[in-house]
């Protein structure tokens, strides 16, 4: 029997304790359809009575609805949450759940609300991690709004040292990306390179592979070669592991810098960037290509507008209106 049947089946059997919703929490992250298929037996195990447990299930599924980009199940679940009698116990939990709800909205490319929601929490943080944590989440927003001047605003605010490992590694990514859209290439390329020492302290090759494209990507726009040689040669095994679209962008870094060594541009390579330029800047690699492209002299190939993406099913405007008074 694997882990997560016996767990399930565990679950059921019993009344539903601190520990239990601890699980539950890493299920929410890691197999969050299984969180979503375990949940309404798990909410009728819990004693009516016991307000506190029945909150903080509900928020743990809204992680599970959020991972899995559930939408329909993450407003049922905000719903549940409008219940008068829980108002009580909800009330020291608004931070967490009007960021869930920010994140959720991000995640589904609603930035206008998820801004208004992260804004909402900001005056609810009980520690300077969570303030930290939620100005990054806002400092997000902010460059996917294309604001990048007021993002940097927000990460520079926060003392790196304060953070966890796993947080300061976080930032360190988004510190990068914003730095990207204001075009400080350099600048992005050591922030990614402190992220990737940072993964690698903490043995997360799933975040070290993934941070290497932005290593890639920030060395070829900051004509630094040698960097690229470096972290290209590790990064020829591990592209298996990722969706087709993050080898496009390898096979794009690799003919950008072919192009720049030989001086010239094939047809057929010419072909494959105009192909590609969308989807790649959909994934939030705008700065980056432009600078690649500006080159090798073939910025003419980047298009004059680029649509923002929609999320797949929207949700609701102010979901989180019922604990906020700026909603």
């Amino acid at each position: 029997m694997t882990l997560i049947p016996f767990l399930v089946s565990t679950w059921l059997m019993m009344p539903v304790t601190v520990a239990q919703l601890e699980n539950f929490t890493q299920l929410a992250a890691n197999n969050p359809q299984q969180a979503l298929e375990l949940y309404p037996e798990y909410l009728a195990e819990l004693d009516a009575q016991n307000i506190d447990m029945q909150v903080a299930l509900r928020i743990e599924a809204l992680l599970a609805a959020m991972n899995g980009r559930s939408w329909p199940a993450f407003v049922t679940i905000t719903e549940s949450l409008k219940a008068p009698e829980i108002q009580s116990v909800l009330e020291e939990k608004r931070f967490k759940l009007l960021t869930r709800i920010g994140v959720a909205y991000r995640y589904n490319n609603q930035l206008e609300q998820a801004k208004l929601h992260y804004q909402c929490a900001l005056g609810l943080a009980d520690s300077d991690l969570e303030l930290a944590t939620l100005k990054v989440n806002l400092a997000i927003v902010f460059r996917l709004l294309e604001q990048p001047a007021m993002a940097f605003q927000l990460i520079d605010s926060i003392d790196s040292e304060q953070l966890t490992m796993r947080v300061k590694a976080g930032y360190s990514v988004v510190r990068g990306n914003i730095l990207q859209s204001l075009h400080r290439f350099d600048d992005a390329l050591a922030s990614f390179e402190q992220a990737h020492q940072l993964y690698i302290k903490m043995d997360n090759q799933q975040h070290r592979v993934s941070i290497t494209r932005n290593i890639l990507g920030a060395a070829l726009a900051s004509k630094q070669p040698q960097s690229y040689v470096k972290y290209r040669v590790t990064y020829q095994d591990e592209i298996s592991q990722y969706s087709a679209k993050s080898r496009d962008y390898l096979t794009w870094m690799d003919i950008i810098s072919d192009s720049r060594q030989k001086g010239v541009l094939s047809a057929k390579d010419e072909a494959f960037l105009q192909q590609h330029i969308t989807p790649l800047a959909e994934l939030g690699y705008k700065e980056a290509l432009k600078e690649h492209l500006k080159s090798i002299n073939a910025l003419h190939l980047y298009p004059k507008q680029i649509a923002a993406r929609k999320g797949e099913q929207a949700l609701p405007d102010n979901l989180g209106k019922p604990w906020c008074a700026l909603l």
